[in-house]
């Protein structure tokens, strides 16, 4: 489920792949995590939920938290999850060292401290949390992120 009608309050996790997602790599996510969706819960309670395919790297989950909050326990199903995925598909989307840069059109990946070399360029800031971060301030200049 996309999640473009979340609230932009809404909750997010990122996922950053440790390579460019195929065709037969988002079947499977679109597989397992149509699936995992609609059973992701906290303490009993269903959890409004979505998630994303951006840029052929990254998985991103959603909650709308206006409808329920996530807790400890649902956030380990999710991280479980997205391990079980890298697994079937042979991804390691737990590498936060490596961070994914953009300068026009091209994509790299390139280690944190490696960051100062690409002022120019924008990042994919893997710390953001909530859905408004990333509508309006993803990727963002090296220059005025976090790593700056």
């Amino acid at each position: 489920m996309k999640f473009n009608h979340f609230p932009p309050s809404s909750r997010i996790w990122t996922y950053k792949s440790d390579r460019l997602l195929t065709i037969s790599d988002k079947k499977v996510i679109s597989d397992v995590l149509n699936e995992f969706i609609p059973k992701w819960a906290s303490h009993g309670n269903q959890l409004f939920g979505g998630w994303e395919i951006r840029h052929d790297w990254f998985v991103i989950l959603a909650v709308n938290e206006d409808e329920s909050m996530a807790s400890g326990c649902s956030i380990d199903s999710s991280v479980q999850i997205m391990k079980t995925i890298g697994k079937q598909i042979g991804v390691d989307f737990f590498n936060r060292m490596n961070v994914l840069i953009q300068n026009e059109e091209q994509m790299k990946e390139v280690h944190f401290s490696e960051l100062s070399e690409f002022t120019t360029w924008k990042v994919f800031n893997p710390m953001i949390t909530s859905l408004e971060e990333l509508q309006n301030s993803w990727p963002q200049l090296i220059s005025e992120s976090p790593f700056a």
